[in-house]
């Protein structure tokens, strides 16, 4: 694979596809702060919602759009003039239009050929272009329709002066290898010149965020996704993942706030009330914790041992715990945090204990009952 990513283009849909998640409702109100915490995370498009729903809806896209953000704000829209004008009627700039491009969306979602959906786009698109408005166009289902059908309608959408097409994995079905494949064949044959290839990914298999990657590798420009990967079934691609990777590992210098990331994170998990998982990347709470001797002593020599960025650019903390699996050096650096200083005999000969009392516990000891073996243990 290639390994170049030049500086893309971050489209957040935490306030669109994320809000589909099964049972998740912002109000508008939280759907203008949850906007403004991303613009200062340093998003480049905020999709704010879809105005043709109306009511709160379309009150907080109007909101949104009138907040002076940073962020290109976008409303999303099916291929049909009513949400058009929905998305023109609040001031709207920036609109994406989505046309379903599979066999299988075609035959059982629209119930309408192919050329009907090149024709209504067209139509579409030249209101739009006549409104003077800066235009996207995603294929849905893209991963299940022909590369020649996705070649189609990006070439309609080029033509008619849309700056983005977007490749949808709908329902999440490919792996790195093949999406790399495929935007690689489509940029080759496609020969674009004036219009950007955006990659939306869905995690229904986990492999959202790799795939993702592997798009931007062949020469996807943009990224959508949403913070933590909220979406509709098993989510979307986790857009601090994506970014995490690439800026932590391969050193690249995409701007993005991972620790005001961090803090959206959570204030979504409490107004949704839905915890973060504790291993969740990124934004998990365990995922710099450390239990098992092996580890724990080479997290102390030199914590690049067991970890692949430092927890300080996320927000996170680091924890050598005691338990089962527990080995005498993190006695030692748990004990000499609390001001007590041990040998390395005295460390080795609590071992046991503590490995005892954690088996009896089924958990990590506290600083307190660390304490406690120390006092009635050792001394």
């Amino acid at each position: 694979m290639d390994n170049t990513v030049k500086n893309i283009i971050i489209n957040d849909t935490t306030l669109r596809d994320g809000e589909q998640t099964a049972g998740i409702v912002f109000s508008a109100d939280e759907k203008l702060l949850i906007a403004k915490m991303l613009d200062e995370t340093g998003v480049d498009e905020i999709e704010a919602g879809i105005p043709i729903m109306g009511g709160d809806e379309k009150t907080a896209v109007k909101k949104i759009n009138e907040s002076g953000l940073n962020a290109k704000i976008i409303g999303w829209n099916r291929a049909m003039t009513e949400d058009i004008y929905a998305s023109l009627d609040i001031g709207l700039k920036f609109i994406h239009v989505s046309v379903p491009i599979s066999k299988i969306h075609l035959e059982y979602k629209l119930k309408k050929n192919f050329e009907y959906v090149k024709n209504n786009l067209i139509n579409i698109l030249k209101i739009l272009s006549k409104e003077g408005i800066k235009y996207s166009v995603g294929g849905e289902d893209s991963s299940r329709a022909d590369l020649e059908t996705v070649i189609e309608i990006m070439k309609i959408a080029e033509n008619e002066g849309a700056y983005k097409f977007r490749y949808s994995d709908t329902v999440g079905i490919l792996n790195p290898l093949k999406i790399y494949e495929n935007i690689l064949k489509i940029k080759n044959d496609g020969k674009f010149k004036n219009i950007l290839i955006e990659i939306h990914t869905h995690n229904d298999f986990g492999m959202a965020s790799a795939n993702s990657i592997a798009a931007l590798k062949a020469g996807a420009d943009s990224v959508s996704g949403s913070i933590s990967g909220i979406g509709e079934r098993a989510g979307n691609c986790a857009l601090e993942e994506v970014i995490g990777y690439l800026n932590f590992i391969e050193s690249r210098k995409i701007k993005f706030d991972f620790i005001k990331a961090k803090n959206l994170a959570k204030f979504i998990a409490k107004i949704t009330k839905r915890k973060i998982p504790a291993y969740k990347p990124i934004f998990g709470r365990n995922i710099f914790y450390h239990e098992a001797g092996i580890h724990t002593d080479g997290i102390l020599k030199n914590p690049l041992n067991y970890e692949a960025y430092a927890p300080e650019l996320t927000g996170s903390k680091r924890k050598l715990l005691l338990g089962k699996h527990g080995g005498s050096a993190a006695i030692k650096y748990n004990l000499d945090k609390l001001g007590i200083k041990i040998t390395d005999e005295d460390a080795a000969s609590m071992l046991s204990v503590v490995k005892k009392e954690s088996s009896i516990l089924k958990r990590c000891l506290t600083d307190k009952e660390l304490l406690f073996l120390y006092n009635h243990k050792l001394k």
